[in-house]
């Protein structure tokens, strides 16, 4: 006699997003060995996210569209491409240690297709809305007339597609005037616009400070405007502090924090970062101000600042949809993404085929605590709190990602990924590695040190002899510049 039980489906995974993200998480998936279907769905024509630089992502002269990436002609990559590569594939042999965005690309595209994740993305098919409704996610597609059903959702959809603008007082008046510029960095790509301009750039992160140090090449004025720094016109760029405000009137001022101005800027650049962007997720509240002074309100909360209250960073604390229905990967920022993402990944299908692993009142401790430790931070600094708590919620610096990234991988059983040991003083001494690495390029031996790398082992290799010229020149140069014993007895 047959069984009166109708057949179970296979349950369905949508990712939106198809960058080092989405397609860590593809990984992670495929060699699961579940049986389950997953789609990746992808809004532009190839993957790569962030790092994919084709027609849509150049700047619109009008401004009038944003660019589908605001990678700029001459970014590089801030980490060594050891320290930023999946914790198992490695770059080719010959890369530059801190290469340029193609590289990463193509790193990407023979990620994807060594894993054979092709069969598992849809490309061009942008995510309209996924809504949670009775016990499923109902996901619209462009173009698709069909709603389809899936049992989770995983977003990954990135955050450098909306910049956040800061509005300090006066600024809009002050771009109103004719012959001035206000633009973010999201439309910056070479510096020849600014050519014997007098230019002011805001944001003291990497792209505030490679625009500042590439525009002063060829502006008449540079100034680099950051938050903490003082005024110091001896180096190029010039050093600022934040702005306060602007006056629109005569030649226009910017003046910063410490009473000082400058007059007759012509364009001022907001190198001032992205604001988390979910539109495809109705239920989730999108403004800067809490819905409710609870702590863990009833619905998500996205700030633009940090998505909230979310367990692990990943998981959804919410009364609109089960912990284990949803998982953001990639929110967290200063830190090592490709790994963190695997991690978080790892931490994702383990909620998602053991959702009891996850306890919801352990989280919320978590969560408790993490606001306690951030209000304490947000109160020695003074200023706005909330803003300040925001602003650093998923931000994961120095060791900590390390240790947050061991934890995940534990909890999911995955040790063979664990953080090596090497890596938090490798991380540490990442801008001294790059300033090294640029010197030995432009002296011809950059390419000698790289171009046998294939192993972890022998990216590692290179780091260290790297790190072994810098104290061999630091060294040369000390010698070179001790004057003789009498000659100092003179002065």
């Amino acid at each position: 006699m047959g069984s009166v039980l109708a057949p179970q489906r296979r349950k369905r995974v949508a990712v939106v997003g198809g960058g080092p993200a989405g397609l860590g998480f593809l990984r992670v998936f495929k060699e699961s060995g579940l049986d389950w279907e997953v789609v990746l769905f992808e809004a532009r024509d190839e993957i790569g996210g962030v790092w994919y630089r084709a027609d849509d992502a150049r700047p619109d002269p009008e401004h009038s569209k944003l660019p589908a990436s605001p990678i700029y002609d001459s970014l590089t990559t801030n980490l060594p491409v050891n320290v930023m590569a999946f914790h198992d594939y490695q770059f080719p042999p010959g890369t530059a240690l801190f290469p340029l965005a193609t590289a990463i690309q193509k790193y990407l595209l023979d990620f994807a297709k060594d894993f054979n994740l092709r069969p598992y993305i849809h490309l061009q098919s942008p995510v309209e809305e996924a809504y949670w409704r009775d016990g499923a996610w109902d996901i619209r597609v462009t173009g698709l007339s069909q709603v389809e059903r899936f049992d989770h959702l995983v977003v990954a959809n990135g955050h450098y597609n909306k910049p956040y603008e800061p509005d300090f007082p006066g600024l809009r008046e002050w771009g109103a005037a004719e012959g001035r510029e206000v633009m973010h960095s999201t439309w910056y790509r070479e510096p020849s616009p600014y050519a014997g301009k007098r230019v002011v750039v805001i944001g003291g992160g990497p792209s505030g400070r490679d625009l500042s140090i590439e525009i002063a090449q060829v502006a008449a004025e540079t100034y680099h405007s950051v938050r903490g720094s003082g005024r110091d016109d001896t180096t190029s760029p010039k050093q600022r502090p934040s702005p306060e405000r602007f006056e629109a009137e005569g030649n226009g001022k910017v003046i910063y924090t410490d009473g000082s101005a400058d007059e007759g800027i012509d364009v001022v650049i907001l190198a001032t970062g992205y604001e988390h962007n979910v539109p495809f997720l109705p239920q989730i509240i999108a403004q800067r101000l809490p819905p409710t002074v609870e702590e863990f309100p009833q619905h998500l909360w996205n700030s633009r600042a940090h998505i909230y209250p979310l367990a692990r960073h990943i998981f959804p604390i919410s009364h609109d949809f089960p912990l284990s229905s949803l998982a953001f990967i990639g929110l967290p920022s200063h830190i090592v993404p490709f790994p963190l993402c695997e991690a978080q990944a790892v931490a994702a299908l383990h909620v998602f085929t053991h959702p009891e692993t996850l306890e919801i009142e352990q989280e919320k401790d978590w969560v408790r605590a993490r606001n306690a430790y951030l209000k304490e931070i947000a109160r020695k600094a003074g200023g706005d709190e909330l803003r300040t708590v925001c602003r650093l919620w998923h931000r994961i610096s120095d060791d900590a990602q390390f240790e947050y990234r061991d934890t995940l991988l534990r909890f999911a059983g995955v040790t063979k990924w664990l953080t090596d040991d090497w890596l938090p003083e490798i991380f540490a001494k990442k801008l001294v590695l790059r300033e090294e690495w640029n010197d030995a390029a432009r002296s011809g031996e950059g390419e000698g040190l790289v171009k046998d790398a294939r192993t972890k082992e022998d990216w590692y290799g290179v780091l260290l002899k790297l790190l072994d010229r810098r104290k061999r020149r630091q060294g040369k140069n000390a010698e070179e510049t001790v004057e003789p014993a009498g000659l100092r007895a003179k002065i």
